[in-house]
């Protein structure tokens, strides 16, 4: 099998499990959706290594993973898609500003 349809088939395999819209995942990985969508659906639209590794990280997985050409389906996500970009998101901030959000959302919870 093609390599590019591999790809896009563990793409849109992962991103279901997962239950993001191709809108979201594009969104989130800082591509458009138009791209997503024909990764996902042809074997004409080549990718570089820079852009799946971002599709991966928003998918919460590896490379490796989206090569593989084996049943994606599988796959069982660790946590809800919104959960994983905010933990992203606090990883990609400043320690003492991800505290203070993150005791935020602690009150937020507690009041709940």
């Amino acid at each position: 099998m093609d390599i590019n349809l591999i790809i896009g088939e563990n793409i849109r395999a992962r991103r279901k499990v997962l239950g993001l819209s191709q809108e979201k995942l594009a969104e989130y990985s800082h591509l458009s959706t138009n791209f997503i969508s024909r990764l996902e659906h042809t074997n004409h639209q080549n990718i570089s290594v820079q852009k799946l590794n971002q599709i991966a990280q928003t998918l919460d997985t590896d490379v490796s993973q989206l090569l593989k050409s084996t049943d994606v389906e599988n796959i069982t996500p660790e946590l809800p898609p919104n959960v994983n970009y905010l933990l992203k998101q606090f990883e990609n901030m400043n320690p003492v500003k991800a505290d203070k959000i993150a005791k935020s959302f602690s009150d937020i919870l507690n009041e709940i």
